[in-house]
């Protein structure tokens, strides 16, 4: 099926990665274009080099597999700058961008 949804130009995403069991295995088994690092782990990442490591294992385990990588709950300068080091190739959060609230009209028949 992925492969199907492929040929269409479908592209395939996870969030909530690094926060299971197994994120290596949901690299091998999963067909992958991005990978989001759960934010729970982006949290506190700048003072805590272990934390920095973890990442880093993560970001280099997608990369060696041409998947892309996404951190989210970006709140600062530091954190985007650690990210970045690391080899984050993309990020998300209130530092970059507060969320937006879109209202849509209702259109009348």
């Amino acid at each position: 099926m992925a492969t199907a949804l492929r040929k269409r130009g479908f592209r395939f995403a996870v969030e909530g990665f690094g926060s299971g069991r197994d994120p290596e295995g949901m690299l091998d088994s999963v067909p992958l274009d991005f990978v989001k690092i759960d934010g729970a782990i982006i949290q506190g990442l700048t003072g805590d080099s272990q934390l920095q490591q973890r990442v880093r294992t993560l970001v280099e385990s997608a990369m060696n597999r041409q998947i892309h990588t996404i951190a989210e709950r970006v709140e600062d300068a530091n954190t985007m700058a650690v990210l970045w080091q690391i080899g984050v190739q993309y990020i998300q959060g209130y530092f970059v961008n507060e969320p937006e609230q879109v209202v849509l009209r209702a259109e009348r028949s």
